[in-house]
């Protein structure tokens, strides 16, 4: 975690030091002419430099009047998913205070932190964590799953926080489920038999790991591990809304959520084309270029279908899952090659 460690006067510089000395990555930066530190990094304004780090850092920790922070960070915050973890300590570091984004930003988890570093006592007021109930983010961080949809998320954390019944279910079928079962353990999350969702019906709503798209009457999310490599093949031109389009339609063939894309595969010769590359970013993924003589040997190996046309056009005669092969490191299909106009989509497993 990248640390900003902020304060305005020179007992908040001392501190400062203080709280830094226990992380590795760390700036801090203390108001000018009250800079007992000397080496800090001095500001003339507080709105002028949070304007210039707020995005820049995992974590913002101010030594200083929380009323001070609220004012000046409100204009730019925007979605707990991307919003940095904002912490506040009084100077004589009595208290810590978790403010903004204490679950999916850390921000929590960083105030306990430093609260037991320096002897304060951490201010938590998350309905969750006071309640003592679990939450569907806090296990999704700490596994890297995304929330899906990320809009029942508070629907979910309210039904614990008002002590109804939210059960949580893993998907047997998933890779690394050691993994998952360890974190949720560590939080005292149970995580059941995915295949009970059916037959249990003794929940209000649930929480469910798994890379399938499923139907469930009673409110829940889905987390969703990064399980997929996609493998993509298209015409020049293809605008991003096009491809994101097949590449939505061919999870869906395979049952799988597009959340759970975790690369894509694709031959060099695109590797310039804006459509194929703003898919990716959209998507937040990675995106893996594979030159001919990688995709043949990988057709050849796997006795993967050939197009006589994309041959001569290219000089290789599988694109897509070939290339979906390679990123996912598998030799595991999910769905062949599956033309949706001018792109073509494989998907397989992520080694």
């Amino acid at each position: 975690m990248k640390l900003a460690v902020i304060a305005v006067t020179n007992n908040g510089a001392r501190l400062a030091e203080k709280i830094a000395q226990c992380f590795t990555h760390y700036d801090i930066f203390v108001k000018s002419g009250r800079n007992p530190l000397g080496y800090a990094q001095e500001y003339d304004s507080l709105g002028a430099l949070i304007t210039k780090i707020f995005s820049a850092y995992d974590a913002l920790v101010f030594i200083m009047a929380t009323g001070i922070v609220v004012r000046v960070i409100a204009p730019f915050i925007r979605d707990k998913r991307v919003d940095p973890a904002i912490v506040v300590a009084d100077e004589s570091g009595r208290h810590v205070i978790s403010l903004l984004s204490g679950h999916i930003g850390g921000a929590n988890e960083l105030a306990r932190t430093i609260a037991a570093n320096i002897g304060a006592t951490a201010v938590i007021t998350t309905a969750t964590d006071v309640g003592g109930q679990p939450a569907a983010d806090v296990l999704a961080v700490k596994a890297g799953l995304k929330i899906e949809p990320f809009a029942c998320l508070k629907q979910i954390n309210a039904a614990a926080a008002n002590g109804e019944k939210v059960r949580y279910f893993l998907d047997q079928a998933l890779p690394r489920r050691a993994f998952y079962l360890e974190q949720a353990g560590r939080l005292d999350i149970e995580l059941a038999d995915m295949d009970d969702i059916a037959r249990d019906c003794c929940y209000d709503a649930a929480v469910v790991v798994t890379d399938q798209c499923l139907t469930i009457a009673k409110p829940h999310v889905m987390l969703r591990p990064p399980t997929l490599a996609v493998g993509i093949g298209c015409r020049r031109g293809v605008s991003e809304a096009e491809i994101t389009a097949a590449v939505a339609a061919a999870c869906s063939k395979a049952g799988r959520s597009t959340g759970s894309i975790a690369v894509i595969g694709s031959t060099k010769l695109k590797q310039d084309e804006t459509g194929l590359l703003n898919t990716a970013r959209t998507l937040g993924v990675p995106i893996q270029f594979y030159d001919n003589s990688q995709l043949a040997a990988t057709i050849e190996k796997y006795q993967l279908q050939v197009s006589s046309f994309v041959n001569d056009k290219i000089g290789v005669g599988n694109v897509c899952e070939a290339a979906a092969i390679l990123a996912g490191q598998t030799s595991q299909l999910l769905l062949p090659k599956t033309r949706f106009s001018r792109v073509t989509v494989a998907v397989s497993r992520v080694k």
